[in-house]
């Protein structure tokens, strides 16, 4: 059976605005230009230990890569994939990148004070580090291996992660100095 629209509104090829004659619903067009740029200027996208645990990470991460074939080895024998020792340490230096350079972008005014920070990133970075894969190692006898990881992780991973943690720290240390994180800071 055809059957043809009786009205306008049934009609699926007639437009919205004509099928509905007389009931015109005026919708803003959008929030004014001044009130969006009060919102985007009020709004800090990226904080400064946030843009520093992501260089932080990055650093980490390639330390980490730049000897895991000698932990291959270790990773097998705990188990653990061996990808998981180059993400961990990444993370636990963006973690305490995080925790480290809270308020930085007002304390540092030197590229020394920077690197300082850097130096503790990575020194809790490898107790951390130490620390859990100690647990995977042997969690029964915990205290018996954290010794033995704290110094085996300072000997294979101390140099390259002091190394990433001066660049890391350096980066983010010049950066500030220099307040190139003018899309990050508030002046």
């Amino acid at each position: 059976m055809n059957r043809q629209a009786d009205h306008p509104a049934d009609d699926d090829t007639v437009p919205a605005a004509t099928a509905q004659a007389g009931r015109q619903i005026d919708v803003p067009e959008g929030p004014s230009d001044g009130m969006l740029a009060r919102l985007v200027a009020s709004v800090q996208w990226v904080t400064v230990p946030l843009f520093a645990a992501f260089v932080f990470g990055i650093c980490g991460m390639v330390a980490a890569g730049s000897v895991e074939f000698t932990l291959r080895e270790f990773a097998a024998e705990s188990g653990v994939n061996r990808m998981i020792f180059v993400a961990v340490p990444g993370l636990f230096a963006m973690l305490w990148a995080l925790i480290v350079y809270q308020k930085a972008d007002q304390r540092i005014t030197r590229l020394s004070q920077s690197f300082s920070r850097g130096i503790l990133v990575a020194l809790l970075t490898w107790i951390s580090f130490s620390a859990l894969a100690a647990w995977v190692w042997g969690p029964t006898q915990y205290w018996n291996f954290l010794s033995t990881v704290l110094l085996v992780s300072g000997i294979i991973g101390g140099g390259p992660m002091l190394l990433a943690a001066l660049v890391a720290g350096g980066i983010v240390g010049w950066l500030i100095k220099r307040r190139q994180l003018h899309w990050i800071m508030t002046d």
